[in-house]
């Protein structure tokens, strides 16, 4: 078989099953590496034999390292200055002091145990060094450590790889090339200022084109990427394996100075992470051989173990002396080392050189430090989320809500969040009167833009974990929460919309939708001043269904919910409702209830819409609504204004008004019995017991169509939702 199909065969695999089983280990909440490894071991030559990195020959090397500089590049633009600052005295001695005890502490055991020479044992003691931000990330994700153990682990684990990587480049070189102490430190200095100038001012060249917004934005994704790679092999170029650190440099370059559109760079970075991650994990992983591992003997697992339950343990031991860490953060520390891609894509470059080069225990390497890979994934990785809990480490749920619109309406819901969940309330409005108002009411308010998360201080940020975007314009709701998500988890966004749900799931975007039947914040807000409606606190048990009640908010085994629905509270929970003393009409305006039809006649057009109600509420008496509604409209046809009809009825049996609406599709005219021609039906059915009501709305339905424009727009309306959104805007602005 031709050797290119074999490669081409190779990679595609490679990238197909690795990117599958990331999406395998998310359902079953297993390290994805775990599954990386298992896979790629059985999908190779040891087994199965369809991932072949053999056939990649040297370009094994290339790919692995374009996979780790796109790895690390990522890992350097989501460093955040202040994650820095939360412990930079630990972080700084675990990046030194931590990264010399794990090298030579290893070394030592090497050399003690296996009686390698000294050379060799600094190499292996050099390749887990590296913890790894491809383990890290997902694992932190995962079981939610306290802020500040987060982020030591998190900075450690990315800037320690370019550390690891040229410790152990050093340590090679050493033994390959056979090159003076002096001549290798000399290189080791050029590497670190190649990558530094470079890595430094690639990043400021990228982040100054970025905020003089000079990329069109269609192309700013893959610009960053380009000019990455390009960075990583202009370095490699001038001095061999410095475009590591150059990559890192860059990306920290770039996240610290936050250019526009850096949040969709980040996300499109770290889909590439979770590629290239697949790829070479999946290419060392069945590069591996499974007889090594079964001759390593009592002293390599010693050696193993020693790694870690001693070397670990001691780094943190000293590296935490006389800092602000509590002991049981120390030993959460001390336990979480997993070494991941870089330590193993450098261990199987250095093993095969080495095998070539005819060094004794040159296998060594690579069986040892996957070993060492898979013991800390599987051990810490599995046992993390207990231990956390054990040692009580775990963040704190933050309880507060960030609330977006300072009226009366919002700072009613808050008064019923600070009661019922114990967190802080913030305000955030770019309108300074209703921030000052909610201010003397005891709230924290701020004037600002919530499109910004800078627009509330890092302080108050920690303790909010759920927003409440309350604006009167949908699309900028969900903008906020789009926004936000960087630093509020998407289960906790909320936004009103006046879309219904069905349209929200296709539509889609972040943030859960609620209040959908609500008319807009502000009017709700224009009712409680006026005292037309009223918020109010009930306990389930003794809430009385009123036909101007909607429920808000309440407690469903123990959660919040605010997702305007009754069911699995407990009758003894306390619900909040909106009580209205009167209704609007565009509060009565739903996508099930408007029809684009095609009817012979007007009075078959009432009876097509009637037949339409009864599957909608068959509970109510249509043998009398059809007859009653029939005879007058034959007597007296209720028709306004520029083709628009109205007919009406006050109906038994029913607790709220319902209003449907119908449009002739394709421009059809009817005539009523008294020849009038009709495109657009207002059909409404109101209880008998509000007459007042029912007059209200139906003088309401003649404003909204009062004008022939308005008519006219509405007749031009393509599709139910568009039709629906004019309806909803005229009705609220009439």
């Amino acid at each position: 078989m031709d050797i290119s199909y074999i490669q081409l065969s190779t990679i595609i695999m490679a990238i197909f099953f690795g990117v599958s089983l990331f999406i395998v280990s998310r359902y079953l909440g297993l390290p994805t590496i775990v599954l990386l490894l298992i896979g790629g071991i059985i999908l190779g030559p040891e087994f199965l034999n369809i991932v072949k990195p053999q056939s990649l020959g040297k370009s094994l090397h290339l790919l692995i390292s374009l996979c780790v500089a796109i790895i690390l590049f990522e890992g350097g633009l989501t460093l955040q200055p202040q994650g820095f600052k939360k412990a930079p005295k630990m972080i700084w001695k675990l990046l030194t002091l931590g990264v010399l005890v794990t090298w030579f502490g290893t070394a030592f055991l090497v050399y003690l145990l296996l009686h390698f020479s000294i050379p060799m044992s600094l190499l292996t003691g050099s390749l887990i060094i590296v913890t790894g931000p491809t383990v890290i990330a997902p694992l932190l994700k995962r079981i939610k450590v306290k802020e500040k153990l987060y982020h030591i682990l998190h900075w450690e684990g990315v800037l320690i790889d370019p550390i690891g990587v040229f410790i152990a480049i050093l340590c090679f070189e050493w033994m390959s090339l056979e090159g003076s102490a002096l001549t290798n430190i000399v290189q080791l200095s050029y590497r670190l200022l190649i990558g530094i100038l470079i890595g430094g001012s690639g990043g400021y060249i990228i982040t100054t084109l970025l905020k003089i917004e000079k990329i069109p934005e269609e192309q700013v994704n893959i610009f960053v990427f380009a000019f990455a790679l390009f960075l990583f092999g202009i370095s490699d170029f001038i001095v061999h394996e410095a475009g590591i650190l150059t990559v890192v440099i860059a990306g920290l370059v770039i996240g610290w100075a936050n250019p526009p559109k850096l949040k969709h760079i980040q996300t499109f970075k770290s889909e590439l992470t979770e590629l290239a991650i697949a790829l070479v994990f999946m290419l060392l992983a069945a590069n591996l051989k499974l007889k090594n591992f079964l001759h390593v003997g009592w002293m390599g697992l010693i050696l193993l173990g020693s790694v870690l339950f001693v070397i670990r343990p001691l780094s943190i031991l000293l590296c935490s002396y006389k800092t602000s860490l509590q002991l049981n953060e120390k030993l959460f520390l001390a336990w979480i080392a997993p070494r991941g891609v870089v330590a193993g894509s450098m261990a199987s470059l250095f093993s095969v050189e080495l095998i070539r080069l005819g060094h004794p225990n040159a296998a060594f390497l690579e069986t040892f430090t996957f070993s060492v890979i898979a013991a800390t994934i599987i051990l810490q990785g599995t046992t993390a989320g207990y231990l956390a809990k054990f040692l009580k480490v775990e963040e704190l749920e933050k309880k507060g809500w960030l609330i977006i619109g300072a009226h009366l309406f919002s700072r009613k819901i808050a008064k019923f969040l600070q009661k019922t969940t114990g967190g802080i309330c913030i305000f955030l409005d770019t309108n300074a009167d209703s921030v000052a108002e909610t201010q003397k009411e005891g709230y924290l308010a701020f004037q600002g833009n919530a499109l910004s998360t800078e627009a509330i201080s890092p302080e108050l940020i920690n303790s909010i974990g759920n927003l409440l975007a309350l604006t009167d314009n949908r699309d900028l709701n969900q903008l906020i929460c789009e926004k936000w998500s960087e630093l509020i988890d998407k289960h906790h966004l909320y936004r009103w919309s006046s879309q219904s749900p069905e349209m929200e799931k296709q539509i889609g975007g972040l943030g859960i939708p609620i209040w959908s039947t609500l008319t807009k914040p502000s009017q709700i807000a224009y009712s409680l001043k006026n005292k037309e409606a009223f918020i109010r606190e009930y306990n389930l048990a003794t809430l009385k269904k009123q036909t101007t009640t909607t429920f808000l908010m309440g407690k469903t085994k123990g959660k919040l919910n605010l997702e305007s629905k009754v069911a699995g509270i407990n009758g003894t929970d306390n619900v909040l409702v909106l009580e209205r003393l009167s209704q609007h009409l565009s509060e009565l305006f739903l996508e099930k209830h408007i029809f684009f039809l095609e009817v012979a006649s007007y009075e078959n057009l009432i009876l097509t819409i009637l037949e339409k109600v009864k599957s909608l509420h068959p509970e109510l008496p249509f043998n009398r609504i059809s007859s009653e509604l029939l005879e007058r409209e034959r007597h007296f046809p209720t028709t306004l204004a520029h083709g628009v009809a109205a007919p009406h009825l006050h109906c038994p049996n029913l607790e709220n008004p319902l209003c449907f609406v119908a449009k002739m599709d394709s421009g059809i005219q009817l005539q009523t019995y008294e020849g009038d021609a009709v495109e657009i039906i207002f059909l409404l059915l109101s209880p008998e017991s509000a007459p007042d009501l029912h007059l209200r709305i139906l003088a309401e339905i003649a404003k909204t169509v009062s004008t022939k424009e308005a008519v006219n727009q509405l007749k031009h309306s393509k599709s139910v939702d568009e039709f629906l959104s004019k309806l909803k805007e005229k009705g609220e602005n009439r």
